[in-house]
């Protein structure tokens, strides 16, 4: 089977580069506003989704279920999926500024902000977005016998330090704290998860600059930390007068101020105690360095409040502290030649990384809104250029359709194990075979 746009449609052609949520919601939006457009929503992997399938947590299916709406996009033909193909690298931006009457670019943020502090090269550090891509299922190229995201995903021993206090530093720390028979309907990536977790956590120092009040979290991703089964809340710097939501909820759950961890790890624990694991969340509380020694990475910290040191001997730190653009530029980065008085920004690549998939179907609502009214007023025009037929041709890799995706929707949810509602193909090169084949049979 091969891409051809929808037959008898006259209006604007609409390029949207990124198949995530924002993309997504921009196609969904001017596909309502303008029927006889023709949207084509290009993607770097064989699939869609994005954020959707590798950034939202595993155990959140509720949240990943948006994707059926996304599906409904390209099953009534609002809109035609062109997977494999990375826009920079396939086909040039610019052969595709010029073939499209719209351009919006939706390629999200997927780096990890590093932390400006001295670190030692030698010290664990990993960004929570690759834990939680590879705990994810995000593709390897290598297969699933290679560790995912390369040689960065190795154990992160049983002492971890998570920095940050958003809603992706509690996803991550969720995760990795969770019992296996709580991941139940989850579609973890197990293999990923063994990896990782060679052995149940026994400490997290959940580390961040803000107070409770101050904290990015939302309250339910809180709750849901406190309730997970063997995990014992503890809590530094929460101060009495704290009036927050958050704070009460912490004096619920929590035991008070943090102990030193000799009187946590006692020399002869209970069974009971070795699977429990003790998650201290030290408010007001900035990372000033990273250092390592004798096999232990430590993460130095100054209180925000009274300028008293204290350090934290750890297996790992996981950074969580946001997201920036991919800085090799070779990759296809959008940058800033990737502009015109057609091509708009969308999503996190517009906004600098903020806000959850509500925030992004209203920015994308608003992008939609404004790539309208530049149609109506005729600063952008509409009709002049062929679109898809243009660009198929130049492509270097044969792209997808969303049938492929289909059939590898299917394979995957057969393939889930005992809990699981499905199993991710984590092979990218097994991942196209799968696709083309099912593409030259249809």
């Amino acid at each position: 089977m091969t891409i051809h746009p929808v037959p008898g449609r006259s209006g604007p052609t609409v390029a949207v580069i990124g198949s995530g949520p924002s993309g997504c919601y921009t196609a969904h939006f001017l596909s309502k506003a303008l029927p006889d457009a023709h949207i084509c929503v290009f993607e770097s992997l064989p699939v869609p989704y994005g954020l959707v399938r590798y950034g939202i947590a595993a155990d959140h299916q509720g949240a990943k279920a948006v994707s059926q709406q996304f599906d409904r996009i390209f099953e009534r033909g609002h809109a035609t999926f062109v997977g494999n193909t990375r826009i920079g690298r396939d086909v040039s931006f610019e052969a595709v500024a010029q073939a499209f009457d719209v351009v919006v670019i939706a390629t999200g943020m997927p780096e990890d902000r590093q932390l400006p502090i001295p670190q030692d090269e030698s010290a664990r550090i990993i960004g929570a977005g690759q834990v939680l891509r590879a705990l994810n299922g995000f593709p390897a190229r290598l297969g699933r016998h290679s560790a995912p995201l390369g040689a960065a995903i190795a154990p992160l021993g049983r002492d971890i330090a998570v920095v940050g206090h958003g809603n992706v530093a509690l996803d991550t720390v969720r995760l990795l704290t969770k019992r296996p028979e709580e991941l139940d309907g989850s579609d973890i990536d197990d293999h990923a998860l063994r990896l990782l977790r060679t052995a149940p956590l026994r400490s997290v120092h959940l580390v961040g600059r803000s107070s409770a009040d101050e904290a990015k979290f939302d309250l339910a991703m809180l709750r849901e930390l406190c309730q997970v089964k063997g995990v014992r809340i503890r809590t530094e710097n929460l101060h009495d007068s704290d009036p927050s939501a958050a704070a009460d909820l912490l004096r619920e759950f929590g035991q008070g101020d943090s102990i030193p961890d000799a009187a946590v790890h006692t020399e002869h624990p209970s069974a009971e105690e070795q699977l429990r694991t003790t998650v201290t969340i030290h408010f007001e509380s900035i990372p000033v360095g990273i250092r390592y020694g004798s096999g232990m990475t430590g993460l130095d910290v100054k209180c925000r409040t009274s300028g008293s040191r204290k350090a934290f001997l750890v297996d790992s730190v996981i950074t969580a502290i946001g997201f920036c653009q991919d800085s090799d530029q070779r990759a296809g980065t959008p940058n800033a030649a990737w502009s015109g008085v057609h091509v708009y920004r969308v999503g996190w690549v517009g906004n600098g990384a903020q806000g959850n998939l509500a925030a992004n179907r209203k920015h994308a609502q608003s992008v939609a809104r404004r790539i309208l009214d530049d149609l109506a007023r005729g600063s952008v025009v509409s009709g002049r250029t062929p679109g898809l037929p243009v660009i198929l041709p130049q492509l270097k890799r044969v792209p997808t359709t969303f049938s492929a995706w289909r059939v590898i929707d299917e394979f995957e949810r057969e393939q889930a194990g005992a809990g699981r509602c499905r199993r991710k193909m984590t092979d990218l090169v097994e991942m196209v075979a799968l696709a083309q084949t099912s593409m030259a049979d249809a």
